[in-house]
């Protein structure tokens, strides 16, 4: 890659953007084995972090596939091709 072109590839920006979610899930994991009997006690502003954490990354990946929950058959379905080229606009 020369200097000029600042973009990524599409796996650096998936793996960038699945961050999150990798922690979130190690969290998880750390929470249900330090739990005892069938019951998990957790925090309310815990919780409140891991609904942030999936709202933002269900966001980028609606903002990136372009995808907007249209109703009907006007849906418009996004190819992976199109998934990429719309990630690599929206790094650059």
């Amino acid at each position: 890659m020369d200097k000029d072109n600042k973009g990524v590839s599409l796996d650096e920006f998936i793996f960038r953007k699945l961050q999150p979610i990798r922690i979130l899930r190690g969290y998880l994991a750390n929470e249900l084995e330090l739990a005892e009997g069938e019951g998990i006690n957790m925090s309310r502003m815990d919780l409140d972090n891991i609904v942030s954490t999936l709202e933002i990354f269900l966001e980028e990946y609606d903002r990136v596939s372009g995808f907007r929950g249209r109703k009907g058959s006007d849906r418009k379905k996004t190819s992976f091709m199109d998934a990429k080229a719309q990630a690599i606009k929206t790094i650059a």
